[in-house]
């Protein structure tokens, strides 16, 4: 019974958490717009893009990213947004977009640990989505 009530509790306190997560990720962005001439500015970007990204907030990690690229197109993070940035078309259902995404990655990083994952994920929605 204890055990119970512990998991309804942390359910609860998930759930809360996750509704506020949306709201904390505009606040950090405009934080970061506010602040966009600062150098550590591009490496916010893409660390709030990712956390869009792992909470499953593909639009706001979508948005996030281009704005992280546009202001640090040469930082280490770059090659993974570019990536990402088709997984979020994908995972949207926007293919064509996905598909555009992961060829423009490749054409960037051809060398790239990612770009064979890339490419299969072309194949794959060239085949499901024609």
């Amino acid at each position: 019974m204890i055990r119970l009530l512990k998991l309804l509790i942390f359910l609860v306190v998930a759930l809360i958490i996750a509704s506020i997560i949306p709201s904390s990720i505009d606040m950090a962005e405009r934080f970061l717009d506010n602040h966009s001439e600062k150098p550590w500015a591009a490496t916010g970007y893409y660390q709030l893009a990712n956390h869009a990204y792992r909470v499953l907030q593909f639009e706001r990690a979508l948005r996030i990213y281009r704005k992280a690229l546009e202001k640090d197109p040469k930082n280490p993070f770059s090659p993974l947004a570019m990536f990402r940035i088709g997984v979020c078309y994908e995972k949207l259902r926007k293919y064509r977009e996905a598909i555009r995404a992961y060829e423009r990655f490749i054409r960037k990083y051809p060398k790239h640990y990612l770009a064979p994952q890339a490419e299969n994920s072309i194949r794959k929605l060239k085949e499901l989505h024609r």
